[in-house]
Parts: structure tokens; sequence; C-alpha cells
């Protein structure tokens, strides 16, 4: 490249950087300094920051507003005496008697915004002769408490405490009359408490006992032998577990027909095996004589097979 267009563009490049140079009209009329002036003064203003800034800061005072509003109303609900509850409608109980259900539910003079319905249920469920409970919550301060009793069954006596038991077998005190309910007298003697289960075979094949045997109010019972019926005779009947009932009843009526004809006195009659029914004859009472053996002890029978 020549000196001569290394200056050409030199010049150029001078050039590019030199402001236009004004006309004289323009420089006569004032155009082109007004618009320099323009440019120059223009200000730059904005409301954006401004309102943000007082956005934020209504939003923190709405805030501050709520939470006061908030906790106003909380204090008015749990401390206006209307909420509070002192009473319960209470249904379904026959047994129990209301007041007892309404102290061990633990709402008086409770804000009914602090009841919980399951709690109240468990605390009435833990009643042993309550066998569910339903729990309602209604404003202002309505309770209604609906609860389902455990029905007794018959009466389980342990030497000189009496139980009742519920269609599921489950132990619980006695809450009212017993009079007329079949008895079945524990001959162990077992120590019982509340909540105890009595095998379901033992207490059906006692009712079906008493269906069968008019005017049988009282059964014994005991682990080796089971339930236990005295005959007219007086001679024990072991019935065993409760099960097969009526067909131990009738192989029964078969024996104590045999026993009657062969004029036996049985010591017992063992039924727990209605296919095979056992008795034991009593030995004979005899006054030994000097000298002479005494009675040898009477083996146990099968009796005959029907």
């Amino acid at each position: 490249m020549t000196d001569r267009h290394l200056m050409t563009k030199k010049n150029n490049a001078m050039f590019a950087f030199m402001k236009p140079r004004p006309r004289r009209s323009e420089m006569r009329l004032g155009k082109r300094t007004f618009e320099y002036e323009t440019a120059a003064f223009q200000p730059r203003l904005s409301l954006s920051p401004m309102l943000r800034s007082w956005q934020i800061q209504s939003a923190k005072i709405g805030a501050i507003l709520l939470l006061f509003i908030s906790i106003w109303l909380v204090y008015k609900l749990f401390t206006t005496p209307m909420f509070f509850v002192y009473g319960a409608q209470i249904q379904g109980n026959t047994a129990v008697s209301k007041q007892e259900i309404y102290q061990v539910s633990q709402i008086h003079l409770q804000s009914i915004f602090w009841l919980s319905p399951s709690e109240i249920e468990s605390h009435i469920m833990a009643l042993p002769n309550i066998k569910s409970a339903q729990v309602t919550l209604r404003l202002p301060a309505q309770v209604v408490i609906e609860v389902t009793e455990r029905t007794p069954e018959l009466l389980w006596q342990s030497g000189a405490t009496t139980w009742w038991v519920d269609q599921e077998g489950t132990i619980v005190p006695p809450k009212g009359d017993t009079q007329g309910m079949l008895r079945i007298v524990d001959a162990d003697q077992q120590a019982m408490e509340v909540g105890y289960q009595i095998d379901l075979t033992i207490i059906k094949g006692a009712q079906i006992l008493q269906l069968l045997v008019p005017g049988l109010s009282q059964i014994q019972h005991s682990r080796e032998h089971g339930l236990t019926v005295a005959t007219a005779q007086g001679w024990p009947v072991y019935l065993g577990d409760g099960s097969e009932m009526k067909q131990k009843l009738v192989s029964l009526t078969a024996v104590i027909a045999h026993i009657l004809e062969t004029q036996i006195t049985p010591l017992y009659i063992d039924m727990r095996d209605p296919l095979r029914p056992v008795y034991k004859e009593q030995p004979p009472i005899e006054i030994p004589q000097p000298f002479n053996n005494l009675p040898l002890r009477q083996p146990t029978r099968n009796a005959p097979r029907f």
C-alpha cells in the first residue's frame, strides 16, 4: 500500500469522528441549538420504584392487621361463654347412667373448638359396659353422644363375685337386675377381671341347654369337666365345652333309661363324647366286719350305645 493511500485512509477516519458543521441558516435561526439543549435537559422521571415500595409497605401492613384480627377472633371464640359446653345429649344408654357417661367424656366447661370427637369416644368406650360410642359436635356448643351398650347374655359367678357376660363372651360388671338370668358357677373360682373373654362355645352351649331343659337356671363349669348339670335323681352329668349339646342330651336320655332299668346308682355320667358315654357306678355302702376285707372299688363302665 502506497503512502498516498495511507494518508487518505487516515483522513477519512479523522473526518468520521468530527461532528457536522451546522449550516448558517440553522445557526441564524437557533434550530440546532434547540435540539442540543432539548437532548441535554430532557428529564427521566419514573413512578415504578415509588409504587413498588408503596405496594410492599401496604402488604406488610395488611399482613400485620390480618394477624391481629385473627388473634382477636381466636380469643373471642375461645373465651365467649356461648361456645362452652354445659351439657350433652346422650342416647342409647340403659344400664349406664347419663351422668356417668357425661362425666367420663371430660367435656364439661370445655370450649367446643378444643373438643375432638375421636378422643371423647375413646374416653366413653373406656367404660366396661359400653361397646361403642359416636360423638357429634355442633355449633355453638352442642354435643350429641350415642352409645351402644354390651347386652348381658348370662351371669358368670366366680366365688362371691358375679359378672355379666355379653354376646361376645366379654366379662363386664353387672349393671341392673340379675334376677331370672342363667347363671354359670365357676367351680374352679378363677380370678376374673373386666374384659376377660369366656369361650363362646361355652356360652352357646349353656344357652342351648337352658332351652332344652325347662326350668334350668344354674349350670356349673370346671376346666376339667366343662359344663356340668345334675339329673332329677341328683347324678352329675359332665357335658364338656358345650359343643354338640343336642346330641349329648339325646344320648343322655338313653343312658338314664338304661341306668334306671338296671337299678344302678352312678357316681357320675360323662357325656363329653356323645358317641361314647361313660358312667361310674357308685360303690355300695357296707359296714366292714372285723377281719373281713373292705369292698373293692367299682370300675368305670361304658354306657351301652344306642
